[in-house]
């Protein structure tokens, strides 16, 4: 379990224990739920989590009491929930969960440990004393046990519970007939320290020398690596902490950078300006990898992205980023990233110098991989760096203002902030899920985020099952592997393609290829059909990819960047190719890089089952 440390007699994080044992009069440990990413709770996360709790217990004073002003107060995100859930720590304890309502669309707040304590202690808000020793889990307390409460008139809310002779605490939620559901219990805590004024200034005072120590580790780092690599370095600059941090560490190594800002055509207007602003401030080179409109036209080609079928970050992202930089930098370069491990388990594995694995002669450095997001505002404070002002309408992460991976939180701040992108959204949302009659929870719950399984805590809410089709459906019948496209195939392009794996032969019905994986016949049955006969099953899935490729193409221009002999060439826009074979040496790197290829046929479900 991860932990934090807390100064109590400054009432500010403590960065480490060491520290805080030389520093501090009293020290407090937080256990924390993993991964522990916790940050600094701005004024709009203040405003949010007390009107949960007003919501919630139907109390603006708890509400004031549980969260004060003029305090340091952290959020550490967690799963568990259906929608964005973040633990709330107030002077160093755990006094709950506030939590996105997806049916409710409304914030919501669940006490915990001192903030139990603190209900019990105040008699704000609802609670209940009942008449047993111990609160066991999901046990139901009917009104006979109830000595005395404050109850909700609304089920579902939830109460805070303590055992008659106070020993042990819980939270229950009351359901039909005034039963109390017990839905957590602890033995009992005390309540809150006393309030102590406090701000982000103090905790970086008391932090400087281990954030100064921290930075200079990774200014070392970074030393070492450009003196190792001595290439051209760029600076991946997002417009977020991460790698303002970056950045800005860069530039205290005193070598030349330039800045890469990727332009998805999604980005908050904030993010525009403070780019500007930035590259004006260091003085640096500002190239913009643009996507244009490609995520509204590739929309249109692939349907929406998703979690679990991300096309999107291959076309708006790397392939802009890819073209624009091997054009550039054609013998290589640094990319210096904001990447933490603390940010996803998948960049937890990352190492802090790599090859890319998408990006072509890309040496990727992440010199804050082993910071939090608690030590990367530190840094920022420290050092008065200016940030985007996005942070503070509470998002806690930037990009995409409509990504996938957002919950349908971030989606009501969207909708807030950025009218016009979220309205573009929904009205391609909602015609795609008429289309394929996918009903309204399709957009309403935001199950177009996700392809083939919706997770459990969202699964809940869902009343049907999600079924939506993929644009290029497989089958397989007796000999052969069977391929339609919702979008009809380029014969031509396709022709061009099967040179990747031997020698083409038109024939009546279609294609017979030669090569050395096999030997397969390409029938064509239509304008957007093909069956792939072969006895190589490894041969078909390759030939499937081509033909995926031959029908639908987010012009990410991966291919080509990714062709070592330069044999592929683009005739015209959409899936429109020419292959030199002089050149090809049937590679199919080119496959492995086109997001048609990967999430259309090799990560297809359809794939598996046929």
């Amino acid at each position: 379990m991860p932990v934090i440390y807390w100064c109590d007699d400054r009432n500010v994080p403590i960065l480490s224990k060491e520290l805080g044992s030389r520093r501090c009069a009293s020290l407090s440990i937080v256990r924390l739920t993993r991964p522990g990413d916790v940050r600094p709770a701005f004024p709009v996360d203040i405003e949010i989590t007390r009107n949960a709790i007003i919501n919630e217990f139907g109390s603006e004073e708890l509400a004031r009491r549980l969260i004060p002003d003029n305090e340091v107060i952290l959020l550490n995100k967690i799963p568990g929930y259906a929608d964005q859930a973040d633990e709330v720590i107030v002077r160093g304890r755990v006094i709950g969960h506030r939590f996105y309502d997806v049916e409710r669309k409304t914030w919501r707040f669940r006490p915990l440990y001192e903030g139990v304590a603190e209900i019990m202690s105040l008699r704000l808000g609802y609670w209940a004393i009942v008449n047993m020793d111990k609160l066991p889990q999901r046990y139901d307390v009917h009104a006979n046990l109830i000595m005395s409460a404050n109850l909700p008139s609304e089920r579902y809310r939830h109460v805070a519970v303590s055992t008659r002779d106070g020993s042990f605490h819980g939270v229950a939620k009351l359901m039909r007939g005034s039963r109390l559901r017990i839905i957590k219990s602890w033995r009992a805590r005390d309540p809150l320290p006393s309030p102590r004024p406090s701000s982000l200034k103090d905790f970086v005072e008391l932090n400087r020398d281990y954030l100064e120590r921290k930075a200079q580790k990774a200014l070392e780092f970074l030393r070492k690596v450009f003196s190792e690599y001595k290439l051209p370095i760029v600076v991946s600059f997002s417009g977020g902490k991460d790698s303002l941090v970056v950045l800005d560490l860069t530039a205290r190594t005193g070598v030349k950078f330039h800045i890469l800002f990727n332009d998805t055509g999604l980005e908050a207007p904030e993010t525009y300006e403070f780019v500007e602003e930035i590259a004006t401030r260091y003085n640096a080179e500002l190239i913009t990898a643009s996507a244009g409109d490609k995520y509204w036209r590739a929309i249109n080609e692939f349907g929406p992205p998703a979690r679990d079928y991300r096309w999107c970050c291959k076309v708006i992202k790397l392939g802009p980023i890819t073209d624009t930089l091997i054009h550039r930098f054609p013998n290589g370069y640094i990319s210096v990233v904001g990447q933490r491990a603390l940010e996803s388990f998948q960049r937890a594995r990352l190492p802090m110098v790599s090859r890319s694995k998408w990006v072509t002669k890309d040496i990727v450095v992440a010199p804050i991989q082993d910071w939090s997001a608690l030590e990367v505002w530190g840094y920022i404070i420290m050092n008065g760096l200016p940030y985007n002002k996005a942070y503070e309408y509470g998002f806690d992460r930037l990009g995409c203002v409509i990504c996938p991976a957002n919950e349908l939180a971030e989606f009501e701040l969207v909708e807030e902030r950025y009218p016009g992108i979220y309205t573009r959204l929904g009205e391609v949302l909602r015609k795609y899920a008429e289309e394929k009659g996918l009903g309204q929870d399709f957009v309403r719950l935001g199950l177009w985020r996700w392809r083939r399984e919706i997770p459990g805590d969202m699964a809940r809410y869902v009343k049907v099952r999600l079924r939506v089709d993929y644009p290029i459906r497989i089958s397989r019948s007796d000999d052969a592997l069977n391929l339609v496209s919702a979008r009809g195939i380029n014969y031509e392009t396709l022709g061009q393609f099967l040179k990747m794996v031997g020698r083409v032969e038109r024939t009546s019905d279609g294609y017979l290829v030669k090569g050395k994986l096999g030997e397969a016949r390409v029938v064509i049955k239509g304008d957007n059909s093909v069956s792939i006969i072969t006895s190589d099953g490894g041969l078909a899935v390759h030939i499937a990819g081509l033909v995926s490729r031959a029908s639908i193409c987010g012009e990410c221009n991966l291919c080509i960047n990714w062709c070592p002999t330069k044999a592929l060439s683009r005739l015209g826009p959409g899936p429109s190719f020419t292959v030199d074979e002089s050149r090809c040496i049937n590679c199919l790197l080119c496959s492995t890089a086109c997001p048609s290829a990967q999430y259309l046929v090799y990560r297809n479900p359809g794939l598996r089952r046929a």
